[in-house]
């Protein structure tokens, strides 16, 4: 019984340390510069911004499938096979885009507020 005290956190540790997918509250902005977006005008703005939305759910919403996907894999890897836990695809394009989105979004607003529009 002791034993398993000892061994259980070690293979916890072990099954959620391999995997690189994040899940999308965790993914970071990517700095972006305001430049193209001080051109327009509120609308236009207001237009971009909600299309930088709906795509930064939809990637969101991908983003978190494929971790949560990574993480099953995982599990089964570490079961079945554990050397295989180790070459895991993680999600890095879809939160790399995720990322540009989300800083897209963020010069979007401070092209509003340099602009003075109103949400």
């Amino acid at each position: 019984m002791k034993k398993l005290t000892y061994i259980l956190p070690v293979l916890i540790l072990a099954i959620s340390s391999c995997s690189t997918a994040q899940k999308a509250s965790e993914v970071q902005s990517i700095k972006i510069s305001v430049a193209p977006y001080i051109k327009m005008t509120c609308k236009e703005l207001s237009t971009e911004q909600a299309s930088l939305i709906n795509k930064a759910q939809s990637l969101g919403a991908q983003v978190d499938s494929e971790q949560q996907s990574d993480k099953n894999k995982e599990l089964v890897a570490w079961i079945l096979f554990a050397p295989a836990a180790f070459f895991m695809d993680g999600n890095a394009e879809s939160a790399s885009n995720l990322a540009s989105i989300k800083g897209q979004l963020d010069a979007v607003g401070d092209a509003m507020k340099v602009n003075n529009c109103v949400n």
